[in-house]
């Protein structure tokens, strides 16, 4: 794992230059996840046993490798699933290692497997949009500044145009590189989160797809029969933004002492009014779990819908 640790290091310096590594990296290791989640559900679905399933995995190559021979030997060793997974969540990440903790008190080991590869699928759809609503505002302003420094260079006021294209390459580096933290700069700190979600052009589309991901998250963890609270700690665990996952803690606190979900959401402003509402509904019929997925797609509906409006926008 030291060694994929540091691979990913050196690699990720060499992207950093172009302001996309993390999403390259991101989108790579959520492909394999979510191959590897479908594998793993197609083997169990077929009454495989989890050591052989993963004997059968151990033919993968990818990222995955080193943590999926571990996996199995801490099976061999004796140890449940989550437990073996658990020494490689940075790869399996904490999301999917708790999800099969929580399935595995019930027996549908096969569930979370199959929910976290739609999961991850769902990411990866939602990781292009963004992508794509990016492009377009940074090929304007390369061919801005270009143009810029061609004009410059005509009637002569070349260190004027570097010094305002240098502002503008700046403002763009602090909007790629402060979502992801810098170093010396804690990624849990909730300032840098609200900072995040109020960008320009793509703050609210990081928004909503982190609360599609949290209404995902929590709609796995409610099926399989985990407690409110429990879920909504492990939904937190697996969030990117720092001021959303702050409040959902302090959400999972007022859930301890007895208070409804969306009750405690409400109180953090974590969901607008509407959604609350809907949420309530859930719980007053006791569909909490539909609810939740009728949330997440709602939000990445929003998130289509905003990559759309951007795209056909600087298309014109």
């Amino acid at each position: 794992m030291q060694v994929t640790d540091k691979l990913h290091d050196r690699l990720k310096t060499r992207f950093i230059v172009s302001g996309f590594c993390d999403i390259i990296f991101v989108m790579a290791d959520k492909t394999e996840l979510a191959m590897f989640c479908h594998k793993m559900h197609s083997a169990l679905h077929a009454g495989f046993d989890v050591e052989k399933a993963f004997v059968v995995m151990q033919d993968e190559k990818g990222s995955l490798y080193p943590a999926i021979k571990n996996t199995h030997k801490g099976i061999v060793s004796g140890l449940s699933l989550s437990e073996a997974m658990r020494a490689d969540e940075s790869l399996y990440t904490s999301e999917l290692v708790d999800a099969v903790f929580v399935t595995e008190q019930t027996g549908h080991i096969e569930m979370a497997f199959d929910r976290m590869a739609k999961r991850f699928d769902q990411q990866l759809d939602t990781i292009r949009k963004i992508k794509r609503a990016a492009t377009y505002p940074v090929i304007v302003v390369i061919v801005f500044i270009c143009a810029l420094l061609a004009v410059a260079s005509v009637y002569k006021f070349m260190p004027v145009a570097i010094m305002i294209s240098a502002a503008i390459v700046g403002f763009i580096a602090a909007l790629i590189l402060v979502p992801q933290g810098v170093k010396g700069m804690s990624r849990s700190d909730a300032f840098i989160g609200n900072v995040v979600i109020k960008l320009p052009v793509i703050g609210k589309m990081v928004q909503k797809a982190e609360l599609a991901d949290f209404a995902s998250n929590m709609a796995i963890f409610y099926s399989c029969g985990c407690e409110v609270a429990k879920g909504l700690e492990y939904s937190a665990r697996s969030l990117r933004n720092a001021a959303l996952k702050e409040k959902v803690y302090k959400a999972a606190n007022i859930v301890k002492k007895g208070v409804p979900l969306s009750d405690a959401i409400s109180g953090f402003d974590i969901f607008p009014p509407d959604i609350v509402n809907a949420l309530r509904s859930g719980e007053a019929s006791g569909s909490v779990d539909d609810m939740l997925l009728t949330i997440e797609k709602y939000y990445r509906a929003e998130v289509q819908g905003r990559s759309d409006i951007i795209f056909a926008v600087f298309r014109s």
